[in-house]
């Protein structure tokens, strides 16, 4: 477990907000997320969801990805517009193969993936909250 105190965990979201918050609120026209929000609860329930679903679908179930993405200008809910969110997909391990240098994990694709955190409030505060 790559465990991270806080110190480090400053460190990383304040390099985060000096090196692209001007660059991505720039882009979208206002002050983007730049946090979110999971329960304890809802993470446990979606990792047993995965477990589960990887069972059923005989699928060895090795981790989560946590991929960055952002919501349209259609969203519905109007608080989130815009910006910028995460999202995690499970994985497995990935057939090796020499042309993808014996490869690491892949997405699984059959399983769904877990989004709709609560944005920081404001969604651009920074950290700690």
């Amino acid at each position: 477990m790559s465990k991270i105190n806080f110190k480090e965990a400053q460190e990383l979201n304040q390099n985060f907000v000096k090196t692209r918050t001007k660059a991505i609120d720039g882009a979208i026209g206002k002050k983007d997320a730049i946090s979110s929000w999971f329960s304890l609860a809802e993470l446990k329930e979606y990792i047993a969801y995965v477990e589960e679903q990887g069972k059923l679908k005989n699928i060895d179930v090795n981790g989560l990805r946590v991929y960055f993405g952002a919501y349209s200008s259609s969203e519905n809910d109007v608080s989130k517009k815009d910006l910028s969110t995460v999202f995690f997909v499970p994985t497995q391990a990935k057939i090796k193969s020499e042309e993808d240098g014996g490869g690491d994990n892949s997405d699984i694709t059959d399983i769904d993936g877990l989004n709709r955190g609560i944005l920081g409030f404001p969604p651009s505060a920074t950290y700690p909250q």
